[in-house]
Protein backbone atom coordinates (compact mmCIF):
# COMPACT_ATOMS: atom_id res chain seq x y z
CA UNK A 1 0.00 0.00 0.00
CA UNK A 2 1.60 3.00 -1.14
CA UNK A 3 1.38 6.65 0.42
CA UNK A 4 0.39 8.01 -3.39
CA UNK A 5 -2.34 5.14 -3.41
CA UNK A 6 -3.94 6.76 -0.47
CA UNK A 7 -3.18 10.87 -1.32
CA UNK A 8 -7.04 10.82 -1.25
CA UNK A 9 -8.25 10.76 2.28
CA UNK A 10 -5.53 13.47 3.21
CA UNK A 11 -6.02 15.75 0.47
CA UNK A 12 -10.03 15.31 1.66
CA UNK A 13 -9.68 15.95 5.15
CA UNK A 14 -6.28 18.37 4.79
CA UNK A 15 -9.07 20.64 2.65
CA UNK A 16 -11.28 21.21 6.14
CA UNK A 17 -8.01 21.99 7.88
CA UNK A 18 -8.12 18.38 10.02
CA UNK A 19 -5.40 15.89 9.63
CA UNK A 20 -4.95 11.88 10.72
CA UNK A 21 -2.13 12.39 12.98
CA UNK A 22 -0.37 9.45 14.88
CA UNK A 23 1.15 9.83 18.41
CA UNK A 24 3.80 7.66 19.02
CA UNK A 25 4.85 7.82 23.25
CA UNK A 26 7.10 6.44 25.44
CA UNK A 27 5.16 7.32 28.93
CA UNK A 28 1.28 7.00 29.10
CA UNK A 29 1.27 10.46 30.75
CA UNK A 30 2.82 11.98 27.29
CA UNK A 31 0.11 10.72 25.31
CA UNK A 32 -2.56 11.73 27.76
CA UNK A 33 -1.08 15.17 28.29
CA UNK A 34 -0.85 15.32 24.37
CA UNK A 35 -4.54 14.20 24.55
CA UNK A 36 -6.15 16.59 26.82
CA UNK A 37 -4.44 19.75 24.47
CA UNK A 38 -5.86 18.46 21.71
CA UNK A 39 -9.67 17.56 22.77
CA UNK A 40 -9.77 20.26 25.21
CA UNK A 41 -9.28 22.57 21.81
CA UNK A 42 -11.64 21.10 20.46
CA UNK A 43 -14.19 21.25 22.88
CA UNK A 44 -13.53 24.89 24.12
CA UNK A 45 -14.72 25.68 20.30
CA UNK A 46 -17.70 23.94 20.41
CA UNK A 47 -16.49 20.63 18.66
CA UNK A 48 -17.29 17.12 19.93
CA UNK A 49 -14.86 14.51 21.17
CA UNK A 50 -15.12 10.80 20.42
CA UNK A 51 -12.61 9.01 22.46
CA UNK A 52 -12.16 4.68 21.70
CA UNK A 53 -9.56 3.87 24.43
CA UNK A 54 -8.64 1.57 27.18
CA UNK A 55 -10.10 1.38 30.45
CA UNK A 56 -6.97 3.36 31.93
CA UNK A 57 -6.59 6.02 29.02
CA UNK A 58 -10.45 6.58 29.04
CA UNK A 59 -10.08 7.73 32.98
CA UNK A 60 -6.48 9.46 32.96
CA UNK A 61 -7.66 11.93 29.73
CA UNK A 62 -10.85 12.89 31.53
CA UNK A 63 -9.30 13.16 34.94
CA UNK A 64 -6.98 15.70 32.39
CA UNK A 65 -9.57 17.50 30.93
CA UNK A 66 -11.20 18.17 34.30
CA UNK A 67 -8.58 19.62 36.02
CA UNK A 68 -8.42 22.27 33.50
CA UNK A 69 -12.11 23.00 34.14
CA UNK A 70 -13.99 21.15 31.59
CA UNK A 71 -17.46 20.32 32.58
CA UNK A 72 -17.49 16.89 30.78
CA UNK A 73 -20.94 15.42 32.61
CA UNK A 74 -22.66 18.48 30.97
CA UNK A 75 -20.32 17.38 27.75
CA UNK A 76 -21.84 14.01 27.85
CA UNK A 77 -24.97 14.80 28.94
CA UNK A 78 -24.87 17.23 25.47
CA UNK A 79 -23.57 14.22 23.27
CA UNK A 80 -20.33 16.19 22.71
CA UNK A 81 -17.79 13.75 24.68
CA UNK A 82 -18.64 10.37 23.42
CA UNK A 83 -16.38 7.12 25.58
CA UNK A 84 -16.09 4.17 24.11
CA UNK A 85 -14.47 0.50 25.27
CA UNK A 86 -11.71 0.41 22.28
CA UNK A 87 -11.93 -4.12 23.09
CA UNK A 88 -15.82 -3.62 23.10
CA UNK A 89 -15.67 -1.87 20.45
CA UNK A 90 -13.17 -3.57 18.25
CA UNK A 91 -15.21 -6.98 19.01
CA UNK A 92 -18.44 -5.57 16.91
CA UNK A 93 -16.97 -5.00 13.55
CA UNK A 94 -14.05 -7.63 13.40
CA UNK A 95 -14.81 -10.81 11.64
CA UNK A 96 -12.79 -14.02 11.23
CA UNK A 97 -9.43 -11.70 12.51
CA UNK A 98 -10.25 -9.12 9.72
CA UNK A 99 -11.92 -5.74 10.22
CA UNK A 100 -14.98 -5.80 7.84
CA UNK A 101 -15.39 -2.64 6.24
CA UNK A 102 -19.85 -2.37 6.18
CA UNK A 103 -19.38 -2.99 9.98
CA UNK A 104 -16.22 -1.13 10.50
CA UNK A 105 -18.78 1.96 8.35
CA UNK A 106 -21.84 0.32 10.60
CA UNK A 107 -20.63 1.11 13.87
CA UNK A 108 -18.22 4.23 14.31
CA UNK A 109 -20.48 5.75 11.14
CA UNK A 110 -23.58 5.81 14.32
CA UNK A 111 -21.63 6.47 16.89
CA UNK A 112 -20.24 9.98 14.61
CA UNK A 113 -23.85 10.49 13.76
CA UNK A 114 -24.83 11.02 17.77
CA UNK A 115 -21.90 13.10 17.94
CA UNK A 116 -23.04 15.81 15.09
CA UNK A 117 -26.78 15.45 16.10
CA UNK A 118 -28.27 18.92 15.93
CA UNK A 119 -25.88 21.37 14.25
CA UNK A 120 -22.91 20.55 12.22
CA UNK A 121 -20.04 19.78 14.61
CA UNK A 122 -16.78 18.71 13.83
CA UNK A 123 -15.06 15.77 15.63
CA UNK A 124 -12.03 15.30 17.28
CA UNK A 125 -11.59 11.04 17.20
CA UNK A 126 -8.61 9.32 19.48
CA UNK A 127 -8.82 5.61 18.22
CA UNK A 128 -6.53 3.03 20.13
CA UNK A 129 -8.27 -0.03 18.53
CA UNK A 130 -5.36 -0.24 15.51
CA UNK A 131 -2.53 -0.20 18.91
CA UNK A 132 -4.55 -3.14 19.83
CA UNK A 133 -4.57 -4.80 16.67
CA UNK A 134 -0.73 -4.30 16.57
CA UNK A 135 0.30 -5.59 20.41
CA UNK A 136 -1.89 -8.58 19.42
CA UNK A 137 0.69 -9.29 16.59
CA UNK A 138 -1.65 -8.51 13.62
CA UNK A 139 -0.06 -6.02 11.62
CA UNK A 140 -1.97 -5.95 7.97
CA UNK A 141 -5.60 -5.80 10.05
CA UNK A 142 -4.10 -2.80 12.15
CA UNK A 143 -3.03 -1.15 8.45
CA UNK A 144 -6.84 -2.16 7.23
CA UNK A 145 -8.36 -0.30 10.04
CA UNK A 146 -6.09 3.00 9.90
CA UNK A 147 -7.26 2.18 6.44
CA UNK A 148 -11.16 2.59 6.78
CA UNK A 149 -10.61 5.58 8.83
CA UNK A 150 -9.06 7.28 6.00
CA UNK A 151 -12.42 6.17 4.51
CA UNK A 152 -14.36 7.47 6.69
CA UNK A 153 -12.55 11.22 7.09
CA UNK A 154 -14.27 11.65 3.71
CA UNK A 155 -17.50 11.68 5.03
CA UNK A 156 -17.40 12.90 8.41
CA UNK A 157 -15.62 16.55 9.45
CA UNK A 158 -13.08 14.72 11.11
CA UNK A 159 -9.82 15.38 12.90
CA UNK A 160 -7.79 11.59 13.95
CA UNK A 161 -5.73 10.64 16.06
CA UNK A 162 -4.02 7.71 17.22
CA UNK A 163 -1.77 6.20 19.29
CA UNK A 164 1.17 3.68 19.63
CA UNK A 165 3.55 2.67 22.57
CA UNK A 166 7.45 3.29 20.60
CA UNK A 167 8.07 0.27 23.01
CA UNK A 168 5.93 -2.18 21.14
CA UNK A 169 8.42 -1.71 17.81
CA UNK A 170 11.52 -3.01 19.07
CA UNK A 171 12.41 -5.84 16.75
CA UNK A 172 14.03 -5.26 13.34
CA UNK A 173 11.13 -6.76 11.45
CA UNK A 174 9.10 -4.40 12.79
CA UNK A 175 10.71 -1.88 10.58
CA UNK A 176 8.72 -2.37 7.01
CA UNK A 177 5.43 -2.20 9.27
CA UNK A 178 5.90 1.02 11.07
CA UNK A 179 6.96 3.00 7.82
CA UNK A 180 3.50 1.78 6.64
CA UNK A 181 1.86 2.96 9.42
CA UNK A 182 3.56 6.12 9.42
CA UNK A 183 2.05 6.20 5.41
CA UNK A 184 -1.25 5.88 6.26
CA UNK A 185 -1.16 9.34 7.98
CA UNK A 186 -0.81 13.02 6.90
CA UNK A 187 1.22 13.64 10.41
CA UNK A 188 3.11 11.90 12.98
CA UNK A 189 4.41 12.92 16.16
CA UNK A 190 7.43 11.55 17.70
CA UNK A 191 7.41 10.38 21.01
CA UNK A 192 8.39 13.14 23.78
CA UNK A 193 12.37 12.66 23.95
CA UNK A 194 11.91 14.55 21.06
CA UNK A 195 9.03 16.88 21.14
CA UNK A 196 10.44 18.10 24.53
CA UNK A 197 13.44 19.60 22.77
CA UNK A 198 12.73 23.29 22.84
CA UNK A 199 15.23 24.75 20.03
CA UNK A 200 15.66 24.01 16.45
CA UNK A 201 19.55 23.21 17.50
CA UNK A 202 18.68 20.96 20.23
CA UNK A 203 16.10 19.07 17.66
CA UNK A 204 19.40 18.73 14.84
CA UNK A 205 21.37 17.56 17.65
CA UNK A 206 18.93 14.87 18.66
CA UNK A 207 18.20 14.14 15.22
CA UNK A 208 21.66 13.85 14.63
CA UNK A 209 22.23 11.17 17.83
CA UNK A 210 19.47 9.02 16.22
CA UNK A 211 21.41 8.83 12.78
CA UNK A 212 24.63 7.81 14.46
CA UNK A 213 22.59 5.38 16.39
CA UNK A 214 20.99 4.07 13.50
CA UNK A 215 23.92 3.51 11.48
CA UNK A 216 25.79 1.66 14.24
CA UNK A 217 22.71 -0.31 15.06
CA UNK A 218 22.68 -1.20 10.98
CA UNK A 219 26.60 -2.32 10.95
CA UNK A 220 25.58 -4.09 14.41
CA UNK A 221 22.61 -6.16 12.57
CA UNK A 222 25.12 -6.56 9.29
CA UNK A 223 27.94 -7.76 11.70
CA UNK A 224 25.51 -9.97 13.73
CA UNK A 225 23.99 -11.47 10.23
CA UNK A 226 27.79 -12.56 9.11
CA UNK A 227 28.35 -14.15 12.40
CA UNK A 228 25.36 -16.28 12.24
CA UNK A 229 25.70 -17.44 8.70
CA UNK A 230 29.17 -18.41 10.60
CA UNK A 231 27.27 -20.29 13.23
CA UNK A 232 24.83 -21.87 11.01
CA UNK A 233 27.89 -22.60 8.49
CA UNK A 234 29.93 -24.38 11.78
CA UNK A 235 26.74 -26.18 12.94
CA UNK A 236 26.21 -27.61 9.15
CA UNK A 237 30.09 -28.91 9.36
CA UNK A 238 29.65 -29.92 12.40
CA UNK A 239 26.82 -31.85 12.11
CA UNK A 240 28.41 -33.77 8.78
CA UNK A 241 31.45 -34.14 11.01
CA UNK A 242 28.77 -35.95 13.97
CA UNK A 243 27.21 -38.07 11.04
CA UNK A 244 30.06 -39.40 9.33
CA UNK A 245 32.10 -40.41 12.57
CA UNK A 246 28.10 -41.78 13.96
CA UNK A 247 28.42 -43.36 10.64
CA UNK A 248 32.23 -45.06 11.62
CA UNK A 249 31.51 -45.90 15.10
CA UNK A 250 28.66 -47.66 13.57
CA UNK A 251 30.95 -49.64 11.11
CA UNK A 252 33.57 -50.07 13.43
CA UNK A 253 31.15 -51.89 16.12
CA UNK A 254 29.61 -53.54 13.31
CA UNK A 255 33.35 -54.65 12.12
CA UNK A 256 34.36 -55.61 15.77
CA UNK A 257 31.86 -58.01 16.29
CA UNK A 258 32.50 -59.96 13.27
CA UNK A 259 36.41 -60.01 13.77
CA UNK A 260 35.30 -61.28 17.37
CA UNK A 261 33.05 -64.08 15.46
CA UNK A 262 36.35 -64.59 12.99
CA UNK A 263 38.59 -64.50 16.49
CA UNK A 264 36.49 -67.65 17.67
CA UNK A 265 36.59 -69.10 14.74
CA UNK A 266 40.35 -68.99 14.09
CA UNK A 267 40.87 -70.15 17.91
CA UNK A 268 37.88 -72.84 17.45
CA UNK A 269 40.40 -73.99 14.24
CA UNK A 270 43.39 -73.54 16.47
CA UNK A 271 41.76 -75.77 18.77
CA UNK A 272 40.60 -78.52 16.38
CA UNK A 273 43.72 -78.81 13.45
CA UNK A 274 46.45 -78.54 16.03
CA UNK A 275 45.85 -79.16 19.25
CA UNK A 276 43.00 -81.32 18.61
CA UNK A 277 45.12 -83.33 16.43
CA UNK A 278 48.13 -83.37 18.82
CA UNK A 279 45.93 -84.48 21.27
CA UNK A 280 43.99 -87.32 19.11
CA UNK A 281 47.56 -88.39 18.25
CA UNK A 282 48.33 -88.65 22.00
CA UNK A 283 45.26 -91.12 23.01
CA UNK A 284 46.39 -93.60 20.06
CA UNK A 285 49.81 -93.79 21.29
CA UNK A 286 48.65 -94.40 24.83
CA UNK A 287 46.10 -97.22 23.91
CA UNK A 288 49.51 -98.32 22.50
CA UNK A 289 51.19 -98.21 25.36
CA UNK A 290 48.84 -100.22 27.18
CA UNK A 291 49.22 -102.84 25.13
CA UNK A 292 53.28 -102.51 25.01
CA UNK A 293 54.19 -100.47 28.08
CA UNK A 294 58.36 -101.84 27.50
CA UNK A 295 58.38 -100.05 24.10
CA UNK A 296 60.55 -96.96 24.70
CA UNK A 297 59.96 -95.12 21.32
CA UNK A 298 56.39 -95.05 22.14
CA UNK A 299 57.21 -93.29 25.53
CA UNK A 300 59.40 -90.70 23.54
CA UNK A 301 56.69 -89.89 21.08
CA UNK A 302 53.95 -89.24 23.80
CA UNK A 303 56.10 -86.37 25.67
CA UNK A 304 56.78 -85.34 22.49
CA UNK A 305 53.06 -84.86 21.87
CA UNK A 306 52.64 -83.90 25.26
CA UNK A 307 54.98 -81.04 24.74
CA UNK A 308 53.84 -80.38 21.14
CA UNK A 309 50.19 -79.53 23.27
CA UNK A 310 51.61 -77.25 26.49
CA UNK A 311 52.88 -75.31 23.35
CA UNK A 312 50.20 -74.61 21.88
CA UNK A 313 48.34 -74.00 24.97
CA UNK A 314 50.87 -71.39 25.65
CA UNK A 315 50.52 -69.95 22.01
CA UNK A 316 46.69 -69.57 22.41
CA UNK A 317 46.96 -68.15 25.53
CA UNK A 318 49.53 -65.74 25.14
CA UNK A 319 48.40 -64.40 22.29
CA UNK A 320 44.89 -63.88 24.41
CA UNK A 321 46.82 -62.15 26.62
CA UNK A 322 50.43 -62.48 27.56
CA UNK A 323 50.94 -63.77 31.09
CA UNK A 324 54.37 -61.67 31.26
CA UNK A 325 52.56 -58.27 30.59
CA UNK A 326 51.15 -59.26 34.53
CA UNK A 327 54.62 -60.16 35.32
CA UNK A 328 56.80 -58.12 33.91
CA UNK A 329 55.06 -55.17 32.02
CA UNK A 330 54.36 -53.96 28.52
CA UNK A 331 57.92 -53.20 27.81
CA UNK A 332 58.58 -57.28 27.90
CA UNK A 333 55.38 -58.97 26.56
CA UNK A 334 56.42 -56.48 23.54
CA UNK A 335 59.37 -57.95 22.94
CA UNK A 336 58.10 -61.72 23.42
CA UNK A 337 55.24 -60.53 21.04
CA UNK A 338 57.30 -59.14 18.35
CA UNK A 339 59.61 -62.09 17.98
CA UNK A 340 56.60 -64.01 17.94
CA UNK A 341 55.46 -62.06 15.19
CA UNK A 342 57.89 -62.00 13.29
CA UNK A 343 58.46 -66.16 13.27
CA UNK A 344 54.87 -66.42 12.15
CA UNK A 345 54.55 -63.63 9.31
CA UNK A 346 57.93 -63.51 7.58
CA UNK A 347 58.18 -59.85 8.65
CA UNK A 348 61.35 -58.45 9.82
CA UNK A 349 60.85 -56.90 13.05
CA UNK A 350 62.64 -55.04 15.68
CA UNK A 351 61.85 -53.71 18.82
CA UNK A 352 63.84 -50.62 20.48
CA UNK A 353 62.17 -50.13 23.76
CA UNK A 354 64.03 -49.30 27.13
CA UNK A 355 64.25 -52.46 29.60
CA UNK A 356 63.69 -50.72 32.67
CA UNK A 357 60.41 -49.35 31.59
CA UNK A 358 58.25 -48.05 34.57
CA UNK A 359 55.21 -50.25 35.18
CA UNK A 360 51.89 -48.71 34.09
CA UNK A 361 48.18 -49.14 35.09
CA UNK A 362 46.58 -52.65 33.85
CA UNK A 363 43.82 -50.80 31.32
CA UNK A 364 47.15 -48.95 29.82
CA UNK A 365 49.52 -51.93 29.11
CA UNK A 366 46.81 -53.86 27.98
CA UNK A 367 45.56 -51.20 25.31
CA UNK A 368 48.77 -50.73 24.10
CA UNK A 369 49.26 -54.43 23.65
CA UNK A 370 46.14 -54.43 21.35
CA UNK A 371 47.56 -51.65 19.74
CA UNK A 372 50.54 -53.37 18.86
CA UNK A 373 48.91 -56.33 17.68
CA UNK A 374 46.32 -54.43 15.59
CA UNK A 375 48.70 -52.09 13.65
CA UNK A 376 51.52 -55.39 13.10
CA UNK A 377 48.42 -57.41 11.90
CA UNK A 378 47.89 -54.52 9.41
CA UNK A 379 51.37 -53.64 8.46
CA UNK A 380 51.07 -57.56 7.72
CA UNK A 381 47.72 -57.88 5.84
CA UNK A 382 47.84 -54.52 4.27
CA UNK A 383 51.11 -52.80 3.50
CA UNK A 384 53.04 -55.36 1.49
CA UNK A 385 55.90 -54.35 3.81
CA UNK A 386 58.98 -56.24 4.32
CA UNK A 387 60.14 -54.83 7.67
CA UNK A 388 58.72 -53.03 10.58
CA UNK A 389 60.68 -51.24 13.72
CA UNK A 390 58.84 -51.04 17.11
CA UNK A 391 59.69 -48.09 18.85
CA UNK A 392 58.69 -47.46 22.75
CA UNK A 393 59.90 -44.23 24.49
CA UNK A 394 58.84 -42.77 28.04
CA UNK A 395 59.32 -39.68 30.80
CA UNK A 396 57.53 -38.39 33.55
CA UNK A 397 54.23 -37.05 31.77
CA UNK A 398 53.96 -39.00 28.26
CA UNK A 399 54.14 -42.47 26.92
CA UNK A 400 54.97 -43.08 23.23
CA UNK A 401 54.37 -46.13 20.84
CA UNK A 402 55.80 -45.79 17.00
CA UNK A 403 55.34 -48.69 14.54
CA UNK A 404 57.13 -47.82 11.05
CA UNK A 405 56.83 -49.88 8.13
CA UNK A 406 58.48 -49.48 4.44
CA UNK A 407 55.58 -50.59 2.64
CA UNK A 408 53.63 -48.83 -0.08
CA UNK A 409 51.78 -46.57 2.45
CA UNK A 410 47.87 -45.12 2.53
CA UNK A 411 46.62 -43.06 -0.19
CA UNK A 412 46.66 -39.68 0.28
CA UNK A 413 43.01 -38.58 0.08
CA UNK A 414 42.11 -41.84 2.13
CA UNK A 415 44.48 -40.33 5.02
CA UNK A 416 43.02 -36.44 4.55
CA UNK A 417 39.73 -38.30 5.16
CA UNK A 418 40.82 -39.91 7.95
CA UNK A 419 42.09 -37.10 9.40
CA UNK A 420 38.86 -35.02 8.95
CA UNK A 421 35.82 -37.59 9.79
CA UNK A 422 38.25 -40.67 11.36
CA UNK A 423 37.19 -43.22 9.18
CA UNK A 424 38.27 -44.78 5.85
CA UNK A 425 41.17 -46.70 6.71
CA UNK A 426 39.53 -49.53 8.03
CA UNK A 427 37.93 -51.00 11.49
CA UNK A 428 41.59 -52.21 12.74
CA UNK A 429 43.04 -48.19 12.83
CA UNK A 430 39.41 -46.91 13.69
CA UNK A 431 39.89 -48.83 16.88
CA UNK A 432 43.05 -48.17 18.40
CA UNK A 433 42.23 -44.41 17.77
CA UNK A 434 38.64 -45.25 20.18
CA UNK A 435 41.59 -47.16 22.33
CA UNK A 436 44.11 -43.96 22.84
CA UNK A 437 40.78 -41.75 23.19
CA UNK A 438 39.58 -43.54 26.31
CA UNK A 439 43.04 -43.07 27.83
CA UNK A 440 42.93 -39.32 26.66
CA UNK A 441 45.82 -39.88 24.00
CA UNK A 442 46.04 -39.18 20.64
CA UNK A 443 46.87 -40.61 17.21
CA UNK A 444 49.32 -39.67 14.40
CA UNK A 445 48.96 -41.41 11.48
CA UNK A 446 51.75 -40.48 8.56
CA UNK A 447 52.05 -42.39 5.68
CA UNK A 448 53.86 -41.52 2.16
CA UNK A 449 55.28 -43.76 -0.98
CA UNK A 450 57.90 -44.86 1.01
CA UNK A 451 55.74 -46.45 4.21
CA UNK A 452 53.43 -45.70 7.18
CA UNK A 453 54.48 -43.86 10.44
CA UNK A 454 51.78 -44.79 13.48
CA UNK A 455 52.37 -42.95 16.53
CA UNK A 456 50.07 -43.33 20.23
CA UNK A 457 50.79 -40.69 22.59
CA UNK A 458 49.74 -41.78 26.00
CA UNK A 459 49.46 -38.61 28.71
CA UNK A 460 50.39 -40.70 32.08
CA UNK A 461 49.38 -39.22 35.13
CA UNK A 462 50.85 -39.71 38.96
CA UNK A 463 50.46 -42.87 39.59
CA UNK A 464 49.82 -43.97 43.50
CA UNK A 465 51.67 -46.69 45.14
CA UNK A 466 49.05 -48.64 45.54
CA UNK A 467 48.31 -48.80 41.83
CA UNK A 468 52.16 -49.96 40.85
CA UNK A 469 52.29 -53.10 39.88
CA UNK A 470 55.29 -55.29 41.05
Amino acid sequence: MSIAADAGPYVAAMAQGWAHTVQFYGEDSSLLDELSRFFGGELAGGGAALVIATKAHREGLAERLQSRGFDLPAAVEQGRYIALDAVETLSKFMRDGWPDADLFTGVIGSVLEQAVTGKSRRVAAFGEMVALLWTMGDAEAALQLEHLWNNLAQTYDLSLRCGYSIGDFDREEHSDSFMKICAEHSHVIPTESYTMLLSDNERSRSISHLQQKAQSLETEMGERKRVEEALRRIKAELETQVEERTAALRQLSSRLLSLQDSERRRIARELHDSLGQYLVGLKLNAHMLRQAPEREELWAEADKLMEQCISEVRTLSYLLHPPTMDAAGFASAARWYVEGYGQRSGLAVTLDAPADADRLPDTVELALFRVLQEALTNVHRHSGASAANVVMRQDAEYLVLEINDNGRGIPEETLRHFHATGAGVGVGIAGIRERVRELGGKLTLESDSEGTKLRVTIPLEPIAESERRT
